[in-house]
């Protein structure tokens, strides 16, 4: 894992949720499910990836309605992408990035 970019998604997406949790309640409930894992990340003490499934929140995108907010989903995305070891090599030729 790369710790200074766990860190980095981790403390992008703390950001996002801070400014948009006081006027939605959903994003809210999305933030209090992640704050131990923000936490852990942002003081470098996850060492190994985590399983996609472990890392809670997806729901809210696909079940809730937090898809209107493209910058939230966007650096869970990345967050999410780092919790789990980070880009694969198929998904950095999918974006081009070979």
């Amino acid at each position: 894992m790369d710790q200074q970019r766990l860190q980095a998604c981790a403390a992008e997406l703390q950001q996002v949720l801070a400014r948009l949790a006081p006027a939605d309640m959903e994003v809210a409930d999305l933030r209090s499910a992640l704050e131990p894992l923000l936490a852990l990340a942002g003081s470098g003490a996850l060492s190994a990836p985590l399983p996609w499934g472990d890392i809670p929140g997806g729901r809210y995108f696909t079940e809730g309605g937090l898809r209107r907010y493209a910058e939230l989903e966007q650096a869970f995305a990345r967050f999410r992408i780092e919790l789990t070891g980070g880009e694969s090599p198929a998904l950095r030729k999918l974006r081009g990035d070979v």
